[in-house]
Order: C-alpha cells, then structure tokens, then sequence
C-alpha cells in the first residue's frame, strides 16, 4: 500500500463524496487519489464516522468498513454505479469484569462478523471470500460454509442482488503463548473479497488484541518464591528432622483415662517426644516423592521466564496440585483431632489439682506457661527452667516436697504436669504440620491472587 496524500475537499461532484455517500459517511476523510491501482486496508480506508459514533463506547463492537478498489484500473465518478460491494467488519468486544487495557484472553474465542452488502446497482455474483488468520485459528465446528486450508479459510457468495446483504461470522481461537500457539500476542484476520466478473476487489482486518499483563504475573511470581515458597520450603525441610534440643522422652510417667481417644492422643504425643519433635509421617517415602514433586513443580513455575501466555491455564494447574496438596491438610487436621480429643481431660487434671486456682483454658494458652502456674499454685518458689525443662522442674518439686503432700495430691498433680507435658508436644506436632499445610495451600492461594490481581488483561 501507498502512503495517504494530503487530505482532500469533498465537493459534491468529486469522486471522493461519491464513495463517501455510498458508505453513508457525511464528512469527508482521506482517500486513495484516482489513479491508484490496486487494493486498500481497513487501516488505509475510510472510517465510518456517522455509524462509528454510535457505537463507539468502551463495550461497543468495533465497526469498520473497505471500501472496493478495482485491481487493474483507475476510477472514475462515472464508474461508481458498478462499485456495490462493500464490507463491514464487527468485532464482538471482550467481556472483562476488571479493570485494565481492552485485552482479549489469550487462548481464548473471538468472533468477527463479516457483513457483505450490495450497494451498486448491478447484481454481484461468485464473490470469492479469502481470510488469512495470524495468531489464531479458525474453530472448525463453527466454520459453515467456510472452507479451511491451513490458517486459511475461504468462501464463495454465489449471488448478491442490489440492496442485499450476508453476515459471515468468522469464529477463531486466539494463540495462547504456549508452544501450541506461541504468538499470544493477539490475532489478526486479513480478508480479502473480489468479484471475477468486474475485477472489484476489496480488503479489510479483523483484529483481536492480547495486552501485555504477562510482565505484571512473572514480577508477582518472582515475591510470592521469596515470600510463600520460602515459608513453604522452611516448613517442609522443619518436618523431616528431629529437634536436638528435646530431652528424647516425656518427663512424667501417664497412664490417662477418658476413652480411646485420649489414649491415641497420648500414645502420638509419647511417639513424636521419644523422636525429638520428628513426625514419622513426613519422612515416609511415599511422602517424601509427592513433597518433593510439588515443591519441584511449584519452583519450575515461579521461576519461569516471562512469555505472553504466562497468565493462562492457573485455574486447571493449581486444581491439580491441591489434589496433591490435600493429604497435608488432612494429617494437620488429624493432630488436631488429637489435641482437642486431650485438651479437656488436661484442664479437669488442672482444675483438680490447683484446687480451682488455674485453669489450661482453651487453647489459647502454651502447655508450659499453665505448668508454671500450677506449681506456682503448690507453693513452689525455686527456680523454674525454661522451655520443655518446666516438666523437669515440675517433676523434681513434687518428689522434693516429700511428705508434705498426701499420696492424692502428689497423684493429682503429677496427672496435671504429665497431661500438660503431652499437650504440649501435640502442641508442637499441630504447630509443625500446620507449616507445611498452610505452606501448600499459602503458597498455591498466593498464585491464584496475583494471577486474579495482574492478568486483567481479558477474559
């Protein structure tokens, strides 16, 4: 295509408003100068200001119109009686919810409508119709008459009468990045329409554009791997070693009553202090595979580089990982269950054995700040130490006090301090597998928000 030359007057009698009344545009735009031979763009043809105002809002179609050039020779106002086809192009708009640059989904359908009216005075027949496709792809089911070739399609309109006019929807599928359709860029349609009989030819686009939200996920991306995956990784690596500083076994000898239950809780919390705060269940080699691929998997995708289709397919990937990543929630739900099962037979021991002056409360308290008020409560005044060794201090003031206490007593609260001991290893086992739980599924959630807050690109 040649360049525009500098926009021209319209005078009734010029070829210029000739076409500009047939296309029914009331003001005059840039035109070809007669003379030129051969064919116009929709990006170098004239722009339907009259019916483009009407629908030129944020959700409108977009509307656009070639106008035909005969491809051997020049024209003249004499001629244009014969100059009846013309080409409307309507792109139905994206649907987006959020925000953001006018962007259709990469991956996505997108549809044109081909709108060919006969505004000459003689009939046209056999218009070939040709639409070369960049970045997309015809959808085959919803092709008509339309015959493919490759990203080619094609069809014939057998007869156009003066004043009729056929719509041809052209349904694509845009390219989504990937190697499947590695443009992700946008589509494109070139169309091309010619009467053999007169040798009328026109041309036109179609376009569909992808913005570029990919740069805003893959900056995400790159803080959730130092935020989340950190945390996650911490929490995974915590779970399949055992903590040195732990004594290796409970202090205080407990033989519970309160059903199975308890007994379950208490027989775990005995397990996990003899491995020094080592949960067997994530040491397994069935786990240790899955954990491992998740944890690969996760790094390979949030440290991807950049490409235009980095915001497609989320949904699907991360419903397929948090199948995966369910058994994680379900073991901490599980150590849970055991420290609810033991926490009110803990705060009756407590309650008995301070004589009402403390409580282990709901939760809400650690296991060995309720230790040392309880032998607070006794009367003890030493030294108390710290962390775990509370449960020694406990067990050392109770054997110390001798006589003082009645064999009922002495029984009470050495029930009271065992069954806080054990709380608080539970404590400790929930604590840890909590991390790894809410690692996956922070992690995972963490993905799903940047991807919904940063590829507003379309939908």
């Amino acid at each position: 295509n040649k360049p525009y030359r500098s926009a021209l007057n319209c005078p009734k009698a010029s070829l210029a408003s000739r076409l500009l009344c047939i296309l029914g545009c009331d003001s005059p735009r840039r035109v070809y100068p007669t003379g030129f031979s051969g064919t116009m763009t929709s990006r170098h043809s004239m722009t339907l200001t009259a019916v483009a105002h009407r629908v030129a809002t944020a959700n409108a179609a977009i509307l656009t119109a070639a106008l035909i050039l005969f491809g051997f020779g020049a024209l003249t106002p004499g001629m244009a009686a014969d100059w009846g086809l013309t080409l409307f192009v309507k792109s139905e708009p994206p649907v987006s919810a959020d925000p953001g640059p006018v962007s259709y989904a990469p991956g996505s359908r997108a549809v044109a409508r081909l709108i060919f009216e006969n505004r000459g005075e003689a009939p046209l027949e056999s218009v070939q119709v040709q639409v070369d496709l960049i970045g997309a792809v015809p959808v085959v089911e919803t092709a008509g008459n339309w015959k493919r070739d490759g990203n080619k399609i094609t069809t014939t309109l057998d007869k156009l009468s003066p004043g009729d006019s056929v719509e041809l929807p052209l349904v694509v599928e845009l390219a989504d990045g990937t190697e499947r359709g590695a443009r992700g860029t946008g589509g494109e349609a070139r169309i091309r329409a010619s009467v053999p009989a007169s040798g009328e030819t026109l041309v036109a686009e179609a376009n569909w554009p992808i913005a570029n939200c990919a740069d805003a996920y893959h900056a995400a991306l790159r803080q959730i791997r130092y935020n989340e995956f950190a945390a996650l990784r911490t929490a995974v690596d915590a779970s399949r070693v055992s903590d040195k500083s732990l004594p290796g076994d409970t202090e205080i000898t407990f033989k519970p009553e309160g059903g199975k239950q308890v007994a379950s809780a208490v027989r775990f919390a005995e397990g996990f202090a003899r491995s020094r705060g080592l949960d067997s269940y994530y040491t397994g080699k069935d786990i240790r595979w899955v954990t491992g691929r998740l944890i690969n998997d996760i790094a390979v995708y949030l440290g991807q580089d950049r490409y235009p289709g980095l915001c497609t397919g989320v949904d699907e990937w991360t419903a397929i990982l948090q199948d995966y990543m369910g058994r994680f929630t379900k073991r901490a739900d599980e150590i849970n269950a055991y420290r609810e099962a033991l926490e009110p037979t803990v705060d009756e021991l407590v309650t008995a054995a301070s004589q009402g002056a403390v409580s282990a409360g709901n939760g809400g308290t650690d296991p060995r700040a309720t230790a040392s008020a309880l032998l607070s409560a006794t009367g003890y005044s030493g030294t108390q130490a710290a962390g775990v060794g509370i449960f020694v201090t406990a067990q050392k003031a109770i054997a110390d006090e001798g006589d003082t206490l009645t064999t009922d007593r002495r029984q009470a609260l050495t029930e009271a301090f065992a069954a806080l001991e054990r709380l608080w290893y539970l404590d400790l086992a929930a604590q840890n597998a909590g991390a790894v739980a809410t690692g996956f599924t922070g992690t995972l959630g963490a993905i799903r928000s940047a991807q919904k807050a940063t590829c507003t690109c379309g939908s």
